[in-house]
């Protein structure tokens, strides 16, 4: 009985080492977990000085159970002697979360602001004026420098630009290990520098202070630990999956995906928090949880595909949990099956890429003016060129317009005409107003507005009745938030200024279906510092602050559009990274990703690309080096009312028809999309018409074959 009793022990024993993580403690000599106060948990009473820090949940949703910083007074001490100042081995791990473009000052040890001597610094969104002063646009996550200015020697960075700036919580560690210094950003290894060698002192006698003076920090931290040794790898996996044994790594509960999209679920694990076996499982619309098929529920097994072939609107949601403890869990959150798709137009449109070009939806055409597009149209690149298209794919030469060759321009669209306004510093830094009522013939209303600074990238709208022109940067001085409206393009009055922090660089205007404009984000020129921050006004002169944080990272050069009762934003440079991403909003607040494994998507990054909405769809354009044509539409469109069309009317052809399994279509110019709808207006299948279309899964019955968003056709599958 003994020996059993032994072995019964001995059991729970291990088992718990299996769910409990070995947090390391031993040469910890500070530990801040902010649980409603700043008292040190590691039995050494140094307590933190919270200088105005208000205690906020933390990325378990724990209330009071982290310190949110406001960027304006706020700051924390450490009064550790060990770090004060740091002379030997040590490590510093915390997490943190913001979405502030501008510089910040993690930790600080030195006797005062401007100390080249006796310092340590760690600082995010570094832009050292030193340092960094030729890479405007590529601003380091984190930059760590001691002992003197940063500009030579004694430094180390590390990080994607932007990437950790997006609102969500992120791991960070650094330790030296005798003279080798490391950083650990979400538990992985950055990639070692010549100039990260350095045993000697950091630092000054004075308490580590966190968001120190001038660059104080603006967000929310959680769990620092202070230790006066380095931490290995494995100790700083521990703390990454502290109270979190299953890390996605690839799916995010904003993800909404292209229906038929087969999606890669995939996770990292923490191996002393789990057993040998796990069941991972997925559930729909919130209901009962099935084991996931293909899952042979092996640890080592780390990842799963869904095929998202669910009716529009489906939630589905994925768990990983250990079998031995059903509590040691975690969830993707609910992936969304889209009701939007991509549609590849044309990839080669007869006119050279271009960038910052003007698109326009006027008089039942798409209108594209102007552009950068190196290396023609010398000296600067810019052009006067203005093209037209009914299709989007088939595009006619209009002529080149009278006013000065220019692109980045405010392009418009009100009160019966085309407007040009304004060109940035390729273009002449302009401040000219022209207008034209049918793309031909251009009048010039204002030669330069009174009073109106020339300026790079505004943003703009026509709202109201009015033309109105908000931000951007005036050439060669900084980012404004000025506000000038007009309702003739002759007079021109300049409103209050606009509370959010001056900006431009957003492409195409959004209004939405209420007659409100929204600011999405932004930065300038001289900065490319970028934000993601979401206002609207009714006027240009009240706004409104929807959303402080959107999960979108911030960014400038993305385009903005107002299509089928949402808000958009595709793509642009997130401090100095070309994106492709694409995102959709019904209120500014609560945003969807839209994701695609169909194949049905623009290659390649890119931004100042155009943007409009034309004919049931959202159109993307052109953009740097680039000049092919795409477009939005909703796979879901009611296809009730068409019954009542005249076939006849249709020049489309289906061969054969009836059918059983493929058919072709004649009379198409080009390659299109397709959907196909029962008679009860239900889509059920959809794609491309490239060599044919296959309807062998479809059941006998009558359906409605559409042909890019407009063409109907009644066909019978038998």
């Amino acid at each position: 009985m003994k020996n059993v009793l032994i072995t019964f022990l001995l059991a729970i024993l291990s088992f718990s080492n299996l769910i409990f993580s070995q947090i390391p403690t031993n040469n910890l000599v500070g530990h801040y977990k902010f649980d409603g106060n700043s008292t040190d948990l590691s039995g050494n009473n140094y307590n933190a000085i919270n200088y105005g820090g208000e205690f906020v949940s933390d990325r378990f949703g724990n209330e009071n159970a982290a310190l949110y910083l406001d960027g304006i007074s706020d700051s924390i001490g450490f009064p550790i002697p060990e770090f004060a100042p740091i002379t030997g081995d040590f490590t510093i791990s915390f997490w943190y979360k913001t979405n502030t473009p501008k510089i910040a000052n993690l930790f600080s040890s030195k006797q005062f602001a401007s100390d080249t001597t006796d310092n340590f610094e760690l600082q995010i969104n570094s832009h050292n004026p030193f340092y960094l002063q030729n890479l405007a646009q590529i601003y380091y996550s984190t930059y760590v420098y001691w002992n003197g200015t940063g500009e030579t020697l004694n430094e180390l960075s590390e990080g994607s630009p932007g990437a950790f700036t997006k609102n969500e919580w992120s791991h960070f560690a650094i330790s030296r290990s005798q003279d080798t210094i490391r950083i650990y950003r979400n538990h992985v290894l950055s990639s070692l520098a010549i100039e990260n060698l350095f045993s000697g002192i950091m630092g000054d006698v004075v308490d580590l202070i966190f968001s120190a003076a001038p660059h104080l920090f603006k967000g929310t931290v959680d769990d620092f630990r202070f230790y006066n040794r380095s931490l290995n790898q494995a100790e700083i996996n521990f703390l990454w999956f502290e109270n979190s044994p299953f890390m996605f790594q690839n799916i995010k509960a904003t993800d909404a995906y292209v229906q038929g999209s087969n999606v890669l679920v995939s996770w990292e694990y923490d191996e002393s928090q789990i057993s040998d076996s796990i069941l991972v499982e997925t559930r729909m619309n919130g209901g009962l949880w099935t084991p996931a098929p293909g899952h042979g529920n092996h640890f080592y097994e780390t990842f799963i595909y869904l095929d998202m072939v669910y009716p529009v609107g489906t939630k589905i949601e994925v768990r990983v949990s250990d079998f031995s403890n059903a509590t040691v869990t975690n969830s993707t959150g609910e992936l969304l099956v889209s009701e939007y798709d991509w549609v590849e137009v044309q990839d080669t449109l007869p006119f050279n890429a271009k960038d910052g070009s003007g698109l326009l939806n006027f008089q039942g055409k798409m209108w594209l003016l102007g552009g950068w597009d190196p290396p023609y149209h010398e000296p600067n690149a810019t052009h006067n060129e203005v093209w037209s298209s009914n299709d989007g794919a088939n595009w006619e030469f209009v002529t080149n317009a009278p006013w000065p060759a220019r692109h980045a321009s405010a392009w418009l669209v009100g009160n019966g005409a085309m407007w040009v306004i304004g060109g940035d510093q390729q273009s002449g830094c302009l401040t000219d107003v022209w207008k034209s009522e049918d793309g031909i013939n251009w009048v010039e209303t204002t030669h330069a507005i009174p009073g109106f600074a020339p300026r790079n990238n505004q943003n703009y709208a026509f709202i109201n009745g009015k033309l109105t022109i908000y931000g951007g940067e005036q050439c060669s001085v900084g980012p404004l938030n000025e506000v000038w409206t007009s309702v003739d393009g002759i007079t021109w009055n300049q409103e209050q200024n606009a509370p959010w922090l001056g900006r431009g660089m957003q492409i195409n205007s959004c209004i939405d279906g209420s007659g409100q404009m929204w600011l999405l984000g932004g930065s300038s020129e001289g900065t490319r510092r970028s934000y993601n921050d979401v206002w609207k006004s009714v006027d240009g002169i009240n706004w409104t602050l929807v959303n402080e944080s959107a999960p979108w990272a911030g960014r400038h050069w993305h385009t903005v559009s107002y299509f089928d009762n949402k808000i958009w934003l595709f793509a642009g440079m997130a401090t100095g990274t070309e994106m492709n991403d694409v995102w959709y909003s019904e209120d500014g607040i609560t945003w969807k990703e839209l994701k695609s494994s169909t194949g049905n998507w623009p290659t390649g990054t890119r931004h100042a690309q155009s943007g409009t909405t034309f004919d049931n769809a959202v159109w993307y354009m052109c953009g740097i080096n680039t000049n092919s044509s795409w477009k939005i539409v909703n796979t879901t469109a009611d296809y009730t009312s068409l019954k009542e069309k005249k076939l006849s009317d249709i020049n489309i052809s289906v061969f054969p028809n009836p059918s059983n399994g493929d058919f072709k279509i004649k009379n198409l110019a080009q390659d299109s999309d397709f959907s196909i709808a029962n008679l009860n207006g239900k889509i059920v299948h959809f794609g491309t018409t490239k060599g044919g279309v296959n309807v062998s899964n479809l059941e006998s019955g009558i359906y409605f074959l559409r042909i890019n968003s407009k063409s109907i056709k009644l066909i019978i599958i038998d």
